[in-house]
């Protein structure tokens, strides 16, 4: 996104006064609304509710009301071979689409493209550049791989996880890891038993349980899938799926106030941005952290930061398009701080009310709609295809 200097300086001086353009703080994500996610107010219910997407194990959306902001995230599972380099592991494959947002820079630094030619080669390294991400971020600790196992050797749960970016205000990255992680909470995988070779041994899986099935004759080799819902379970490990928080890192040159002589420039670190805010940023660093406060991963995006006025007139242009090692910490630390506060606004221990305690403040930042409002998945795509 390409935006003039004079936006820029507005832009950056209003982070520094930890007052950002649309009223939230530093520290502060948007209101995101959570659709289709499972509720501890709802584990009494005999009959859970089939996912939004009904051709999908598990699925999820996150938006933010008013904004450009859509994510559809679709988690589809099957019985396949194992790889034969990880026979004892399952399988994870991840797919992020972009072209309904038609990408326009949210992850790579340069500017926007003209021609739809180059349009679509941005959008595909965009697309590959956050699948690369997550790959790398996210999916190594979303499940436990070797509790996917269904007959060693021979069968495993692939888990197919399709992202589908309708709208995006800056953060995709962080957007498609809650995504991804709701979608994988309130996957439902079957139980499964593997029936051995000739004496009909029952081997059950970690995943599945002993459950259903049993009694009847079956054949050699053969697998038994129990179709009862109310048995079915989440991946395993999925609770313990890690959230990506992006710093963006916004500097400025010295302000007439500071003292004479003084060349060190003014930065500060803002998490969630928008689109506006990532085109000013210097650096952007992203990091996954787990649940219990572990950091999994930090990677750093190149700078794409406009160059203002002030830094021209004194000489400095690429100054501020690179990071001060010193405040990596801090970054990393502002990160894991957010991420905590993100996990507990995401808990379900909001009492059935749809609020949420945090440090003792109530909080609504995040919603957790489990019923369709008549606005569901169905309406929603409909007004980006034509259903004939």
């Amino acid at each position: 996104m390409a935006i003039s200097s004079s936006e820029a300086h507005y832009i950056i001086e209003s982070c520094l006064n930890n007052f950002r353009i649309d009223g939230r703080s530093q520290l502060e994500h948007r209101p995101y609304t959570i659709t289709n996610r499972s509720s501890s107010t709802n584990k009494k219910i005999t009959n859970p509710a089939a996912p939004a997407l009904i051709l999908s194990n598990g699925s999820s959306r996150i938006h933010l009301p008013g904004s450009t902001t859509d994510i559809l995230c679709s988690v589809k599972a099957d019985l396949v071979h194992p790889s034969p380099s990880k026979p004892n592991e399952g399988v994870v494959e991840l797919h992020i689409d972009l072209a309904l947002c038609g990408g326009g820079g949210t992850i790579s630094s340069g500017g926007a493209s003209s021609g739809s030619g180059a349009r679509r080669r941005q959008q595909r390294e965009e697309e590959s550049q956050i699948t690369s991400l997550l790959q790398r971020l996210v999916l190594p600790h979303a499940v436990n791989y070797n509790k996917l196992v269904v007959w060693p050797g021979r069968y495993v749960w692939r888990l197919a996880i399709d992202i589908v970016v309708l709208r995006c205000d800056g953060c995709v990255l962080d957007g498609a890891s809650i995504a991804l992680r709701e979608a994988l909470g309130n996957t439902k995988l079957p139980r499964v038993q593997a029936v051995m070779e000739s004496n009909n041994d029952e081997v059950s899986n970690n995943n599945g349980g002993s459950g259903g099935g049993g009694g009847g004759s079956s054949s050699k080799n053969d697998l038994m899938v129990d179709g009862d819902i109310n048995k079915a379970m989440s991946p395993p490990g999925a609770e313990d799926c890690p959230l990506v928080v992006t710093v963006s890192v916004l500097s400025a040159p010295p302000s007439s106030k500071s003292l004479v002589g003084s060349k060190r420039h003014r930065s500060i670190s803002i998490i969630d941005a928008r689109t506006e805010e990532e085109a000013c940023a210097s650096s952007r660093v992203c990091v996954s952290v787990d649940p219990s406060g572990l950091v999994c991963g930090v990677h750093t995006l190149g700078g794409g930061g406009v160059v203002l006025e002030e830094e021209v007139e004194n000489g400095g242009g690429g100054s501020s398009s690179s990071m001060p090692l010193a405040i990596l910490g801090d970054v990393v630390t502002s990160a894991a701080m957010a991420a905590k506060s993100l996990y507990e606004l995401l808990e379900d221990d909001d009492g059935g009310d749809g609020k949420r305690e945090v440090n003792g403040l109530r909080k609504n930042n995040v919603v957790a709609v489990t019923e369709d409002d008549g606005c569901g998945y169905g309406n929603l795509l409909k007004n980006h295809f034509l259903i004939q």
